[in-house]
């Protein structure tokens, strides 16, 4: 069994709709590192076509802080945290004066292993398929690893606290019955919170599933004042910025099983929940696939940030292979990444969830 490590820029690569992610599986383990040649291949042509693919689909992910550098061992981030400084008075009078000792404490979380179920390719499909075949087969699951680390450090950047869409009702994407639809209101709700917060002002951001985009599109392309033009580009027909948050689409981010447990804050305009309402990424491939069925009241998540308040650590990512099978007359190849990510304010603000209302 061999191995290739590949530039951690590849995490970012590639996210492609509709790949076979349900072989992916989040596990704990060791791994080794190798060599690997590809039908000729060297890692380093590899390596140029990640490059040339860098943050494609998912730019959303860098704008967090990079927390890779403390990562200890491949496995677990360890960050140090200096603690309160000593206190200053002014014109002393109490003597001898108080000694302290400064208690530092550490941050750490670890990385989740994510690993592909490994895959054959026979003897014949190397004899009979052209190399191209086989690089395809190999690119779409890096591409599909790849698209599953997002999922990951998308549920990491775990909400404390949510709002509510309020437009129209519509015919509920996941679930039965309606939701309210994404308004240019709940960014305006979103801008107020984050100010109150104090949040700063640059570098804010909001991803959104595909069908809350279009629910806000339809809104603003409505409109008669100059903010259409501001915010929508009809060449691209992309939404860009609106009420300071930069705007990123996904054909998902996260789903709800129920808001019931969510409760309003005591004069404030959002809530929260002792619990997370949002389905693993595991639980929500599952119902993407058709697996599973979503709950009746399933309500499709969006989420503001800023940048300073999460961030990701991202380890190793290896291709190992086993060419030349003797027990399986085939070439077995599989993928691992070490990832990870959190919230980085105690109090939970800097990141706030959008989650649909039943209508």
């Amino acid at each position: 069994m061999s191995a290739v490590m590949f530039s951690i820029a590849a995490l970012f690569s590639v996210a492609t709709i509709g790949l076979p992610i349900t072989a992916l599986a989040v596990v704990f383990g060791g791994a080794t590192t190798g060599v690997l040649n590809i039908g000729g291949l060297t890692p380093e042509i590899w390596e140029k076509d990640i490059v040339e693919n860098i943050f494609k689909n998912n730019e959303f992910l860098l704008k967090s802080v990079d927390e890779s550098q403390y990562v200890v061992g491949g496995t677990v981030v360890h960050i140090p945290q200096a603690g309160a400084p000593s206190a200053a008075v002014r014109n002393r009078t109490n003597l001898p004066a108080t000694i302290t000792t400064r208690t530092d404490v550490d941050i750490t979380y670890p990385l989740d292993e994510i690993t592909t179920d490994p895959r054959r390719i026979s003897q014949k499909d190397i004899d009979e398929l052209s190399y191209d075949k086989r690089q395809s087969v190999i690119s779409e699951d890096r591409a599909a690893i790849n698209e599953f680390v997002a999922e990951c450090i998308l549920g990491a950047w775990k909400p404390s606290y949510y709002i509510k869409t309020t437009g129209a009702g519509a015919a509920a994407t996941y679930g039965t019955g309606n939701r309210k639809a994404l308004t240019y209101n709940d960014f305006k709700n979103a801008k107020q919170i984050f100010n109150k917060w104090g949040i700063p002002k640059t570098d804010r951001y909001v991803v959104l599933p595909s069908e809350l985009i279009n629910q806000l599109t339809t809104e603003i392309k409505a409109m008669t004042t100059p903010l259409v033009s501001a915010v929508y580009s009809m060449s691209t027909g992309q939404l860009e910025k609106l009420e300071g948050f930069t705007i990123f689409e996904r054909a998902t981010v996260a789903l709800a099983s129920s808001t019931a447990s969510l409760t309003a804050v005591t004069n404030k305009p959002y809530f929260e929940s002792s619990s997370d309402i949002r389905y693993t990424p595991e639980q929500f491939v599952s119902i993407e696939f058709g697996t599973t069925n979503p709950a009746d009241t399933a309500a499709m998540i969006g989420l503001f940030w800023q940048k300073s308040c999460v961030c990701r650590a991202v380890g190793e990512t290896r291709m190992f292979s086993n060419e030349g099978d003797p027990t399986y007359f085939s070439d077995i190849y599989s993928f691992l990444q070490r990832v990870g990510g959190r919230a980085r304010r105690a109090d939970g603000r800097g990141i706030l969830g959008i989650v649909e209302e039943a209508a």
